[in-house]
């Protein structure tokens, strides 16, 4: 009898702690309803969320801020047709927070409406857009990682990673993103800072439209289609970026202006696209200092006139550079090392102009198929031919004949070479003048 009792009391413990261990296992699986706690808050409050999974989607609609006691360890869950979060308020701050949208949707995983919103240091996770921001002014995105979180869908059919429309002066800045439809838009927003972001296989990297100031500084993007892509927008600074291998699409390019004016583009390292520089429809912009190697083509001119291009190095490229109806622009000192020039002065400049022949542009627009033709012995050839309108050619009128930097190199070791004859010539007035106080002693 007293065996029966224990094995029933055996029996009893196990199942009570199976059933503890279940309910332990809920309890873990359960998120934390988030919106509770923001709707409990007072406007002005921190709140530091303990690690942990918690509900989506929620609405902040005062002033908060939220924060992830470590950053990472807070994730927060939407499987809803609503945006994760949505920001309606001013001075809202989202701080370090792992957000996983799993909905198919037209809603972003974050929307902003409010002012000076601040969001850092989030990681997203999107089947929809990451970040958008409508008609709110004066607020940040900074050190974000967002990327797109399902395989086998389309780049047409994905959202953009941050995108602005109707928003001025907001700063975006150090940011990585992923597999996107374009990395970042801009959209009738003005006076926006785009710095330090990595941008990669996407659409185009940073896309301005109808925008005027904005910043393009110090980003890398690679294996989008375009890098950049400054459309319909004036006084953009383009300056210390790096964009290479965009050249997996017929419309690859490193850098793309249309319809842009009074635009900066300097700095910029653009290696191994389609078209390192792509201008068309743009007019009084200035492009200096820059590295276009290795591209199939370095610099394409399209319809563009009162264009500047300086001191820019186009080295290594299949192509160095096309023109069409692109007359009045003002090239000068730039390297072309596909070009042989002459230098009689020795300036470190040609005597004679680099010329941009616009033959197989010209054909190549009239019948699209004869692109296949590109740089073939033949095409070659009657290029050479061509001389039609020349006086109206795109030329650089004083083209280098070493890259910037050599020819500086060269210019110090010229006037180290003059120092060392002066040095040479002052030691034999010395020695002279030494040899003759000598005789005179004697």
């Amino acid at each position: 009898m007293s065996s029966c009792r224990s094995l029933w009391l055996a029996c009893l413990l196990i199942a009570a702690a199976l059933w503890l261990s279940h309910e332990r296992a809920i309890a873990a699986n359960e998120s934390i309803n988030l919106q509770a706690i923001i709707d409990q808050a007072k406007p002005g409050d921190a709140i530091a969320l303990a690690p942990g999974s918690y509900e989506g989607p929620i609405i902040i609609n005062k002033p908060l801020t939220l924060r992830a006691e470590q950053e990472g360890s807070v994730q927060l869950h939407n499987s809803s047709l609503k945006p994760a979060v949505l920001i309606t308020a001013d001075h809202v701050a989202i701080i370090g927070l792992s957000l996983v949208d799993e909905g198919l949707k037209d809603e972003p995983t974050i929307l902003a409406t409010g002012n000076q919103a601040s969001l850092e240091g989030l990681h997203i996770r999107t089947v929809s857009m990451g970040i958008a921001i409508r008609d709110a002014d004066d607020g940040a995105v900074s050190d974000t990682t967002i990327h797109w979180a399902v395989n086998g869908v389309r780049m047409a059919d994905k959202g953009n990673g941050i995108d602005m429309f109707n928003a001025d002066r907001w700063t975006l800045t150090n940011n990585s993103i992923h597999d996107v439809h374009d990395g970042i838009y801009l959209e009738n927003s003005d006076d926006i800072i785009v710095s330090g972001n990595v941008i990669e296989r996407s659409r185009y990297g940073v896309h301005c439209m109808y925008t005027k100031r904005t910043i393009i500084e110090g980003n890398e993007g690679n294996r989008n289609v375009t890098g950049a892509m400054v459309m319909a927008a004036k006084q953009v600074s383009v300056v210390g970026n790096t964009f290479t291998k965009q050249s997996e699409n017929v419309n690859s390019q490193g850098i793309l202006l249309y319809d842009a004016h009074d635009t900066e583009v300097a700095d910029n390292t653009v290696d191994g696209n389609r078209v390192g520089v792509y201008v068309e429809e743009s007019t009084n912009n200035h492009f200096r200092n820059n590295r276009v190697r290795y591209n199939f083509i370095g610099v394409q001119l399209i319809q563009s006139s009162g264009n500047t291009l300086t001191d820019n190095a186009f080295m290594g490229n299949v192509a160095d550079a096309q023109a069409q109806g692109s007359e009045d622009n003002r090239l000068m000192d730039n390297y072309w090392d596909s070009f042989q020039g002459l230098d009689t002065d020795g300036d470190g400049r040609s005597d004679l102009s680099y010329a941009i022949n616009p033959f197989f542009q010209s054909i190549a627009r009239k019948r699209p198929a004869f692109q296949l033709f590109f740089q073939s012995p033949g095409m070659i050839f009657l290029e050479g031919l061509y001389q039609t309108d020349r006086e109206r050619w795109t030329e650089d009128s004083t083209p280098l004949l070493a890259p910037l930097d050599r020819q500086l190199h060269r210019d110090k070791s010229g006037d180290g070479v003059k120092t060392g004859l002066m040095g040479l010539m002052l030691l034999g007035c010395a020695s002279l003048l030494f040899y003759k106080m000598r005789r005179r002693e004697r």
